[in-house]
């Protein structure tokens, strides 16, 4: 196999993990991913529970539709009735008819600064997906960037020669054992008295997001990591201060401090753009 065909293979391998792990955790029959070309145009290269060959490998332009919208902005997007949508242009919407899509939420997923493509999810009823979703679609994005990351290193660090016996790409259960027990690490490295045997533990913390590290230009504390860990563990303020053994107002404090150092204005998008300078795995 060729190096571009075993890329080219590795990258769908994780992306198709990331559709069938978002129809699991969110049970919304459509899953989709869109691959940015070389002019900036999308096309859709991946899919699940589509009914119509309509969106199969559609080519959607720059800055066009839902898919546009969020390569332009590098922001999420959700429509709960994509024809009505005053959010977006309209080119597509034979397409979207043609399938019977109503609700259809977009995020970019972006490695090393670079926006690769497009995970979408939606639906064939006028039920609207909220919040909840886009958090969902989001935190898949974002373990589908650590992989196509951890990809991408595995590559540079073989020379760009495809791998003799190439390893599995972790899925998304996986990746989230692995932030699980990067969160519990750094929860016993702040009951650990001895001072060596704390930074021995922080270091252990940093290495398990060393593969895809990349230079911070945002100084995190390491009581503000802690705090971010527990809060992509999906922790309350509340669960977090009992873990930390602190007050919950400071657990605020903490927040509000890392989402100001990040630009971040929730604490969901704090966790993200932790991720995507490799504070957090």
């Amino acid at each position: 196999m060729t190096v571009d065909a075993q890329r080219i293979k590795d990258d769908d391998d994780a992306i198709r993990a990331a559709l069938t792990a978002l129809k699991t955790a969110t049970g919304i029959p459509v899953a989709m991913y869109g691959t940015l070309l070389a002019d900036n145009r999308l096309q859709i290269t991946q899919w699940i529970g589509l009914r119509t060959p309509a969106l199969q490998n559609l080519t959607i332009e720059q800055g066009c539709g839902v898919g546009g919208r969020v390569v332009t902005t590098r922001r999420a997007v959700g429509v709960s009735d994509y024809t009505r949508a005053n959010v977006i242009s309209h080119e597509y919407d034979k397409v979207i008819q043609d399938e019977g899509l109503h609700s259809v939420v977009a995020v970019p997923v972006i490695v090393q600064r670079e926006i690769r493509g497009v995970l979408y999810v939606g639906v064939h009823s006028t039920v609207r997906l909220g919040d909840k979703v886009i958090e969902e679609v989001t935190l898949t994005a974002r373990t589908l960037e650590q992989d196509l990351a951890v990809n991408s290193a595995m590559r540079r660090a073989d020379g760009g020669k495809a791998p003799a016996k190439p390893g599995r790409v972790m899925n998304g259960a996986e990746w989230e054992q692995v932030r699980s027990t990067h969160s519990k690490l750094r929860m016993l490295a702040n009951r650990v008295e001895d001072e060596a045997l704390r930074k021995e533990l922080e270091q252990l913390c940093d290495q398990m997001v060393s593969p895809v590290r990349v230079k911070q230009s945002t100084k995190l504390s390491a009581r503000e990591l802690d705090v971010l860990s527990c809060v992509a563990l999906g922790h309350t303020n509340v669960e977090a201060a009992e873990e930390m053994g602190i007050g919950a107002e400071t657990v605020k404090s903490y927040l509000r401090s890392v989402m100001r150092k990040l630009g971040a204005h929730t604490r969901y998008e704090a966790v993200n753009a932790a991720r995507r300078i490799g504070a957090l795995p």
